[in-house]
């Protein structure tokens, strides 16, 4: 039984079930462009690197092409930052809402939501 603080927390920040078709170990991050068509775009990501700073732990994420990984800039201009675990997603339908935009520990959520059955 969960309580009902956790219960509006899970409504309210994970709308939707994980993708069952997100491959083990991605996730979904929402890209910013300013290319041809300008519209943020969903991409697949993998965390290989963690880097501790002084806002909290920071995930350098890669997306896989041509069957490599390649790094992704995460949009501050340094390849030592990376983005924060609440910029990650396990469906994209609530990365393009960006529904948990201030909750890193939104994995905690999705596991008592499993745990519960309430998905």
């Amino acid at each position: 039984m969960i309580d009902e603080q956790t219960k509006l927390m899970i409504e309210t920040y994970l709308p939707h079930p994980p993708d069952p078709d997100l491959p083990e170990g991605a996730y979904y991050w929402l890209q910013y462009t300013a290319g041809a068509t300008g519209k943020p775009r969903v991409l697949t990501v993998y965390i290989h690197d963690i880097m501790p700073t002084k806002d909290g732990i920071e995930y350098g994420i890669y997306q896989v092409r041509g069957g490599r990984y390649q790094r992704v800039d995460a949009g501050y201009g340094d390849p030592m930052r990376g983005v924060q675990m609440h910029d990650l997603y396990d469906n994209k339908e609530d990365c393009r809402d960006q529904t948990h935009m201030i909750l890193n520990n939104w994995e905690t959520l999705r596991k008592i939501q499993k745990d519960q059955g309430l998905l």
